[in-house]
């Protein structure tokens, strides 16, 4: 029994919609950092999960090192959306319950949930680097848990319940070949 032809179609255009993602996830980023007055007037620059404004006032070099570290959460991201990509692939294939797909969903969750941990872990050394040019006296440190955090954890947690679920269905299946 193969998969619908609705199904195949959307996977194709979220599987491509996920690899641009990721694309534009790292492209963002860098973006913000290496040209923050641009990204200011696109109305782009994301400052919540580094505690100090990013500005052309900081200098390059500050700003480079500080998107050294702001590299690390965004790889991780990139990579669950490079993973979201595979599993698209596989469900447009008609490989849903596929022992490789459930693989890539286990992976995606995986990957939202340490994202979400390591962008907290990397608040306090990106502010710290970001004003540091200040001098003493005037640097920050900042760590914050906002509510989109929260909502990407749980977000983690249902993808990994639901991945939980698909291979318990997987394992019953063939379970029940077996007796045939």
């Amino acid at each position: 029994m193969g998969v619908s032809l609705k199904l195949t179609k959307a996977s194709r255009i979220m599987a491509r919609l996920s690899l641009l993602g990721a694309i534009l996830y790292v492209a963002g980023d860098i973006f913000v950092f290496l040209m923050p007055d641009a990204a200011h007037a696109l109305g782009t620059i994301r400052t919540e999960h580094t505690g100090v404004p990013i500005t052309a006032a900081i200098p390059f070099a500050y700003r480079l090192a500080a998107l050294v570290v702001e590299m690390i959460p965004t790889a991780l991201m990139a990579w669950a959306l490079i993973e979201l990509y595979r599993l698209f692939q596989h469900y447009a294939k008609g490989e849903v319950f596929s022992v490789a797909a459930l693989g890539n969903l286990n992976r995606v969750a995986a990957l939202m949930f340490w994202q979400v941990l390591v962008s907290i872990l990397c608040q306090p050394p990106i502010s710290y680097i970001l004003s540091f040019y200040r001098g003493a006296g005037h640097r920050e440190i900042s760590l914050g848990l906002g509510s989109n955090d929260l909502s990407f954890l749980f977000m983690a947690g249902v993808v990994l319940v639901i991945a939980r679920v698909m291979a318990e269905a997987r394992r019953m299946a063939d379970e029940n070949e077996s007796f045939v």
